[in-house]
C-alpha cells in the first residue's frame, strides 16, 4: 500500500491481541478505525496488522487500509489502539521505526482498572511488572484517548497526566443494535440462538470475573419474589469456561433458582441484538466500568435497563435508574421495581427513545485532536531523541562523564577470553586500569558499573536502538575486538572509534580491522569536554543507523 500523505498509522493490536480479541475492546478498535476510514479519511494513512498476531476477522471493508508495512517516513501520528497488552511486547504496537521517524503518539486508555483493583488483577509479579511498563507508553504518550469523563479523571488523577493531553471521545453502539421492527420476531431469533429461553426473560451481558459482580446479580436474583423469578428467566451472557459454568449453575441450584438461571456462553452480534430487542430488563452490576456499552447497546435495542451507581455508569443512565452494586439487596430492589413500579418501568422506557451516540461524533472528536497533532508534527523537527544513546567502551572516566552530558550512556566490558561470551571467568576487558573496582558476579568476574558485552544485543532494542558504540581501539584484542568487528560488519550499529596521534601498535592494529569492518574513525586528542562535543556533534551531523534502517526505501 502507498502512503496517503501526512496522517495518522492506526495501530490494531486491539483487535489482535490475545487478552481482548472477540471482546469489546477489540470491536472499539475496529469500528474506531472504521469510523475515522468514513468521516475522515484524509487522516488515515494506514491501518497495521502484526503478521506475528493471529489475524482477526471481519475486516474486509478495511482491505486497502490495511497493511504490515506502514509509510512511517510520512505519517505525523501513530494511534495505539491498546497499550496495556500483557501478552504483546510494546515494540510490536510502538516500534522503533515509529520513533525514528518522529511520529507523535496518540493511544486509546479504555481504564485503569488493573490498577484500582490490583488485588483481583496484579498479584502474579510477572503481570504487575509488564503492566507497569505498558502504563508507561500511556504516561509518555502525545495525547491520551478516553471513552469516557470517569476514565479520564483517573488518567489525571492516578497516572499524574496533565488535563490538556487527555480528552474524551466516547463510544457509540454499531448500527445494528436499534429497536426490532416486531418484538416476536426478534424473541424468535434470540431462542433459536439460546436454548430454553422464555419470554419476560433479564439479561446480563459481560465477563465472569469479580468486578463484573455476577454473584451479586445471582444473589440478588435469586432473593426476587418468587413469582418474579418464575415470570422472568437469567440470561448472563459471555465467554464461560466449563469450571466457570459449573460454578454459577452449582450456586443457582444451592440458592433454589435451579433451572432459572441460563449460561448460553459467547454468543454471535445477531443473537446479541436480538436479546437486547426482546428482553425484559437488562442489568449490569458491574462495580467498576470505563465506559459500559452494554448499557448504551441495550437501551438502543429499546431494552429498559439498569446499572450499578459507579465510575462511568453514572454518565449513561439517570440517579433512579442506579442502584449501589455492592448490595445484592439493593440490585433485587431496583430488578423488582422496575416490573412493580409501572410509573419507574415508563422512564426506563422512556430512556431508550434518547438518540444514543454515533461513531461519526466518535470520530470528529478524535480528529479534532489528530488534526493538531498533524499540524504540531509539521512545525516541530524530526528527530530521534532529545538526547542520543550510546554504548561506551573502553572510555576513561573523565570522558565518559563528559559524554553523560550529552547523551544517555551506558558502559560495557568487553570479553577477553576465547570462552568468555559462553559465561566463563575470563577477564573482561574495556575500562581503564584501575578505573573502576570489581565485583563478583554469577558469570565470573565483573567490573563495577559495567555492563557485560553479551547484554548488548538485549539492551539495544530496550534502549530503541543504540545511535553509535563509541571506544577507543588501545588495548581491544582477542575475542573483544572480534565482537566489535562482527558488529561493525553488519551495519547494524554505528561503530565510533576515538583515536589520537601518539597510537600504539597494537592500537593501530585494532583500528585498521575496525575501519576493514566499516567503523568511524575520529582524531580525538584534546581534552574530554571537546572530545565529547565533537563526538555528539558528528552523530548529529548525520542520521542515526536506528532511524536510516527503519526509514522506508
Amino acid at each position: 500500500m502507498d502512503g496517503r500523505g501526512q496522517g495518522v498509522i492506526f495501530d490494531l493490536v486491539a483487535a489482535q491481541s490475545p487478552s481482548y480479541r472477540g471482546r469489546g475492546i477489540a470491536r472499539y478498535s475496529s469500528d474506531f478505525v472504521r469510523a475515522m476510514v468514513a468521516h475522515h479519511p484524509d487522516l488515515v494513512a494506514a491501518v497495521v496488522l502484526h503478521p506475528e498476531l493471529e489475524p482477526p476477522e471481519g475486516l474486509e471493508d478495511l482491505a486497502e487500509w490495511l497493511t504490515s508495512a506502514p509509510p512511517w517516513g510520512t505519517a505525523s501520528v501513530l494511534h495505539i489502539s491498546s497499550a496495556f497488552e500483557p501478552e504483546v511486547p510494546v515494540r510490536t504496537f510502538w516500534p522503533r521505526e515509529a520513533a525514528a521517524h518522529g511520529l507523535l503518539t496518540a493511544v486509546t486508555l479504555y481504564d485503569l482498572i488493573p490498577e484500582l483493583f490490583p488485588g483481583w488483577y496484579l498479584e502474579d509479579p510477572g503481570l504487575r511488572r509488564r503492566w507497569r511498563c505498558c502504563r508507561e507508553v500511556v504516561r509518555v504518550a502525545d495525547h491520551v484517548f478516553t471513552l469516557s469523563e470517569s476514565a479520564r479523571r483517573d488518567a489525571i488523577g492516578v497516572l499524574g497526566l496533565p488535563s490538556e493531553r487527555v480528552t474524551v471521545i466516547g463510544n457509540a453502539p454499531a448500527p445494528s443494535f436499534r429497536p426490532a421492527e416486531s418484538h416476536q420476531a426478534a424473541f424468535e431469533i434470540a431462542k433459536a440462538g439460546v436454548e430454553d429461553l422464555e419470554e419476560g426473560f433479564i439479561v446480563y451481558l459481560g465477563a465472569f470475573n469479580p468486578r463484573k459482580n455476577v454473584d451479586g446479580l445471582v444473589k440478588a436474583y435469586a432473593s426476587l419474589p418468587r413469582d418474579l423469578i418464575e415470570a422472568h428467566q437469567l440470561v448472563v451472557v459471555g465467554e464461560a469456561p466449563p469450571l466457570t459454568r459449573n460454578h454459577y449453575l452449582v450456586m443457582a441450584k444451592e440458592l433454589g433458582i435451579d433451572g432459572r438461571l441460563l449460561i448460553p456462553g459467547f454468543v454471535p452480534d445477531t443473537t446479541l441484538v436480538s436479546l437486547y430487542q426482546s428482553a425484559a430488563l437488562s442489568v449490569y452490576p458491574s462495580l467498576y466500568e470505563g465506559f459500559g456499552l452494554p448499557l448504551v447497546e441495550s437501551m438502543a435495542c429499546g431494552a429498559p435497563t439498569i446499572g450499578g451507581d459507579n465510575s462511568s455508569l453514572v454518565e449513561i443512565l439517570p440517579r433512579e435508574a442506579r442502584f449501589e452494586a455492592e448490595d445484592p439487596g439493593a440490585i433485587a430492589e431496583a430488578i423488582t421495581k422496575a416490573f412493580t413500579d409501572d410509573a419507574f418501568r415508563a422512564r426506563l422506557l422512556a430512556l431508550t427513545k434518547r438518540e444514543p451516540p454515533t461513531w461519526a461524533e466518535v470520530a470528529d472528536r478524535a480528529a479534532g485532536v489528530f488534526e493538531e497533532m498533524v499540524h504540531g508534527a509539521s512545525r516541530r523537527p524530526r528527530r530521534w531523541r532529545a538526547r542520543p544513546q550510546l554504548a561506551l567502551v573502553g572510555l576513561p572516566d573523565d570522558l565518559a562523564s563528559a559524554l553523560a552530558t550529552l547523551a544517555s550512556c551506558d558502559s560495557f566490558a568487553l570479553p577477553a577470553g576465547d570462552d568468555s561470551e559462553a559465561g566463563t571467568s575470563a577477564e573482561p576487558m574495556g575500562a581503564p586500569d584501575g578505573a573502576l573496582g570489581r565485583t563478583g558476579g554469577d558469570t565470573g568476574p565483573a567490573l563495577a558499573g559495567l555492563l557485560p558485552w553479551r547484554t548488548f544485543d538485549k539492551l539495544d532494542p530496550w534502549r530503541g536502538g543504540y545511535d553509535a558504540v563509541v571506544l577507543r581501539p588501545a588495548g581491544l584484542e582477542g575475542e573483544g575486538l572480534k565482537a566489535l568487528e562482527r558488529l561493525a560488519a553488519t551495519r547494524h550499529t554505528r561503530i565510533v572509534a576515538l583515536t589520537s596521534d601518539t597510537r600504539q601498535k597494537n592500537e593501530q592494529r585494532a583500528l585498521s580491522k575496525l575501519r576493514r569492518a566499516g567503523a568511524e574513525v575520529l582524531e580525538a586528542g584534546g581534552p574530554p569536554a571537546e572530545t565529547a562535543r565533537m563526538v555528539a556533534e558528528a552523530i548529529a551531523k548525520s542520521p542515526s543507523l536506528a532511524a536510516r534502517r527503519a526509514r522506508p526505501e
